[in-house]
């Protein structure tokens, strides 16, 4: 009498060869995020300990799904700026990095629309598509890649009363 393979036996190995190709194939993805904790609240400014890589203009979370921008980083704590609904907001609740830097949207999708601080449509008409981000805080460019100046700006008192007496009046 010849033994067949116990058809329980295949099963078997085809369920540990899906493990190990499984365990083989699988790569932990570990990600490092900075907590800090709300050392104080008052009107529209954190005092926030325990994030000591975050930098000047750094987008923070908060608890809320509300954000805020690292302004004033000391060694010991920071200073943000609080945008948005803060009330509930207490000492104690944590703080996240985000990692990136206060941006704003640009481009002709926010033309006639009203957005709040982060580019979140206020307005209810659907999200807001723009082409890019930029930094809120970033440098002017070169004199000579800017357009050359063709209409002066007058502003002052003298050019006002110029205008005002090239028009027929006098003053007496």
């Amino acid at each position: 009498m010849s033994a067949s393979p116990d058809p329980l036996q295949n099963v078997f190995d085809r369920a540990f060869a899906g493990l190990r190709h499984g365990r083989e194939t699988f790569a932990p993805q570990l990600t490092p995020e900075e907590v800090g904790t709300i050392a104080s609240v008052s009107t529209g400014i954190a005092r926030v300990s325990g994030l000591p890589g975050v930098g000047f203009d750094e987008l923070v979370k908060f608890s809320g799904d509300v954000f805020g921008i690292a302004f004033n980083v000391d060694e010991d704590d920071i200073g943000v700026v609080l945008l948005g609904e803060y009330w509930d907001l207490h000492t104690g609740d944590e703080v996240r990095r985000t990692g990136r830097v206060m941006d704003v949207a640009v481009g002709d999708g926010l033309l006639g629309r009203i957005i709040d601080p982060l580019g979140r449509p206020l307005d209810g008409n659907g999200p807001v598509v723009v082409s890019e981000r930029l930094p809120i805080e970033r440098s002017a460019p070169p004199i000579m890649d800017r357009a050359p100046v063709t209409v002066p700006l007058q502003t002052d008192l003298k050019s006002s009363m110029r205008s005002f007496l090239s028009d027929g009046a006098s003053v007496s």
